[in-house]
């Protein structure tokens, strides 16, 4: 929810072009085809040859694709949409209820109102009595108090996100008291909301997810708002609030089961009490203040698995990471990579939980430090993209055998040093080689023994079709060699002889 599981920090470096890559189009769909041995090669063909064609012909349109037939609707989606047209065209005034509508029912119309922009207080009245169990509202202009004023009708509703509504106030937020079986209120992003709105929340007993990012709550509020929360509260955030630590210090009596906590961008500089919310798996703390005496009394603690700790800005990168070093983290998005050296990378090597790590940028980062690397053996992805790494950093990913993503894109490694990694690495799927020294014989040497990989970028590479020839993944979908040796007639030999029960798509 929000986006504040530290996984989502991790983004491969490596970009994919926008056309001539996706090689099995109902892959997506749940169906999966059969595998593909070559369909690579043909994406990679299709866009030498429309290079091609447009150096030859450059003043001439590109011919216009064929239109492909529209897939014909089903049954729900016709009745939703008639039902929607029933419920908001002016002429027919529906005057009906919809309350015994199944829940799913129900909630699938509203959506479609919010989608065609049509829900207003009438239609939504049209509800009434419907054991609606979610409403997410997020971004929709037309939420106003009166609007909000029909939540009083859906007592059973459990899941309620208000994200970007702007024009709520604190008198609007008054509806939701009634609401007693909530448990998730996502109130992020309401610019109108102050420490008022926080009388409203009292008594939902049930709420477990609260969410009040980018409002205008305070300290003063949330003591207030503590004294009486549930204890079932595990997942609190306030980014960019006014909430400073004299909040933090209501939270070990108060919501002693918190699990998650994120308060990016505040005023906070003392997180000393957070030791004892023994029950803290997950903490955000990017672009605080916090220093360091108060981030050592973290560094004990028993149960935080999941930390962010980018843009600290009072403590040195490579001091963060010796702190952290004796917790059991399985997720980390690091410090600033100004303030990170070799130094604190080897600090890292007592994190043997750790299941991604994302080193991209880190320009201090060479292979003495990456020595950190060998212990991470739980390690699924990790990005080196554009630091010092070069095959003597590569041994030490030898170990690391449940590796699945490998991005050294923009890196000093060379053919031999890759082919002796990735030979060690039996579950990798995805591989960034962009950029490198990398030639034709990492593709004999160590690439045709990924029998697993799904992604290569071997763009700006000293690739030509020698090796290209070579690359039998049978499972292969994505293939970018821009900016490389490659020809038309790579491409075609790519495409070469293959089983007799293989079939590419549209060929």
């Amino acid at each position: 929810m929000n986006g504040h599981r530290i996984r989502s920090g991790f983004e491969p470096q490596h970009q994919w072009p926008e056309q001539g890559n996706r090689l099995r189009p109902g892959a997506e769909d749940g169906h999966g085809g059969p595998q593909v041995p070559v369909a690579a090669g043909r994406a990679a063909l299709e866009r030498l040859q429309r290079g091609s064609r447009e150096q030859l012909s450059p003043s001439q349109p590109t011919a216009p694709r064929p239109a492909t037939t529209s897939a014909v609707p089903s049954l729900l989606t016709m009745a939703t949409r008639g039902a929607i047209t029933l419920i908001t065209a002016p002429s027919r005034q529906y005057a009906g209820s919809l309350g015994s509508l199944p829940p799913r029912v129900a909630e699938r119309l509203v959506m479609e109102l919010v989608k065609k922009r049509w829900l207003r207080p009438r239609s939504l009245e049209l509800f009434s009595g419907c054991s609606l169990g979610s409403l997410v509202l997020d971004c929709y202009p037309l939420t106003t108090n009166q609007l909000l004023l029909q939540l009083s009708a859906f007592p059973s509703l459990h899941h309620l996100s208000l994200a970007s509504c702007r024009l709520l106030t604190d008198s609007g937020l008054e509806s939701v008291s009634h609401l007693k079986k909530l448990q998730h209120l996502n109130l992020a992003a309401c610019p109108r909301l102050t420490d008022r709105c926080l009388s409203s929340l009292t008594g939902l007993n049930c709420l477990s997810h609260l969410t009040l990012d980018q409002t205008k709550v305070t300290d003063c509020g949330m003591r207030d708002y503590l004294e009486s929360a549930p204890s079932s509260l595990v997942h609190l955030s306030l980014n960019e609030t006014a909430v400073s630590e004299g909040t933090l210090v209501c939270l070990p009596r108060a919501l002693p089961h918190l699990r998650l906590l994120s308060i990016k961008h505040t005023q906070v500089t003392d997180v000393s009490a957070l030791r004892e919310v023994t029950a803290l798996h997950t903490l955000c703390l990017d672009h605080t203040g916090v220093t360091e005496s108060s981030l050592q009394t973290l560094g004990s603690h028993p149960n935080l698995s999941s930390i962010s700790v980018s843009g600290l800005q009072s403590v040195s990168g490579d001091s963060v990471l010796h702190i952290l070093s004796g917790l059991p983290l399985t997720q980390l998005k690091l410090p600033s990579r100004h303030t990170v050296s070799d130094a604190g990378l080897l600090a890292l090597a007592g994190l043997h939980r750790l299941l991604e790590l994302d080193l991209t940028d880190y320009s201090q980062a060479t292979d003495q430090g990456l020595q950190c690397l060998a212990s991470l053996t739980r390690l699924r992805r990790l990005s080196l993209s554009n630091t010092q790494v070069t095959d003597v950093g590569l041994m030490y990913l030898q170990p690391l055998s449940s590796l699945e993503e490998l991005c050294l894109d923009r890196t000093r490694v060379s053919s031999k040093g890759v082919a002796q990694c990735v030979c060690g690495l039996p579950r990798l799927q995805v591989l960034g080689l962009a950029a490198t020294l990398v030639g034709d014989s990492v593709v004999p040497r160590g690439l045709a023994r990924c029998r697993q990989l799904i992604k290569l970028n071997l763009s700006r590479t000293r690739l030509t079709d020698t090796g290209l020839k070579k690359l039998r993944l049978w499972g292969l979908s994505q293939l970018s060699v821009e900016g490389t040796g490659v020809t038309e007639a790579g491409g075609a030999e790519l495409l070469g002889p293959r089983p007799h029960n293989t079939r590419i798509p549209g060929g």
